[in-house]
């Protein structure tokens, strides 16, 4: 919806909702979400009051992603944080500087060959040092999810977060293996998690730079 006061939103009803609320997504994505029966000239009022709080985290956002404006393009791919030049339509490898793939839908399998060995080694050294073990792992590419942990500690990763920086992955294995032990984010959960990464606060908080990241390919 276009709103009168300058920018697009998507409005959300909830009939379990019982006051209005509104998030930014980090690609500036605008979503209110509001009880059924809302009405339009409340919402416009609504968002008119947030104007300011909301247009300061649109600027943050695109602050945040004018820094990967080359990779949403595709000139560019991260490998673990270093911007790489991209070639599609050439066959696959990761080659000093450059990452070339015949298909996008091949990224999984070059990324996974060639970066996947050394990944894996630091998990299961982490998974040794705090005593939480998982019952196997794998890769796969995620829309909106940087890793997953599911009932029988079985973890899947988002190969995408190969591309990033290594503190981030670390921060991602950390997260899904304390979740073999707590398959929630209750206090217990983020108790241990503190434990094994004292930082993951501060680290989760910027790795929200990247989501755009994992929404490509």
């Amino acid at each position: 919806m276009l709103s009168s006061i300058n920018f697009d939103y998507k409005v959300v009803y909830s009939a379990r909702r019982r006051r209005l609320c509104v998030c930014v997504s980090p690609d500036n994505r605008v979503t209110v979400r509001c009880p059924v029966g809302t009405k339009d000239a409340d919402i416009e009022r609504f968002l008119s009051e947030k104007k300011a709080w909301i247009m300061g985290h649109v600027a943050a956002n695109a602050s945040k992603l004018s820094c990967l404006c080359d990779v949403l393009s595709y000139k560019k791919i991260l490998v673990g944080g270093k911007f790489y030049d991209f070639k599609l339509g050439v066959k696959d490898g990761i080659g000093e500087g450059v990452v070339c793939a015949v298909d996008f839908s091949h990224l999984k399998d070059i990324y996974v060959k060639a970066l996947a060995p050394a990944f894996l080694e630091e998990f299961y050294a982490l998974s040794a040092r705090c005593g939480l073990s998982c019952s196997g792992v794998s890769f796969r590419s995620y829309k909106g999810r940087w890793g997953c942990c599911d009932g029988k500690n079985f973890i899947v990763f988002n190969y995408k977060l190969l591309m990033l920086p290594r503190e981030f992955q670390y921060a991602v294995m950390a997260h899904e293996l304390c979740h073999t032990r707590y398959h929630d984010h209750s206090a217990r959960f983020h108790k241990l998690l503190d434990e094994v990464l004292p930082q993951n606060r501060l680290l989760f908080r910027l790795i929200s730079r990247y989501s755009a990241v994992a929404r490509l390919y």
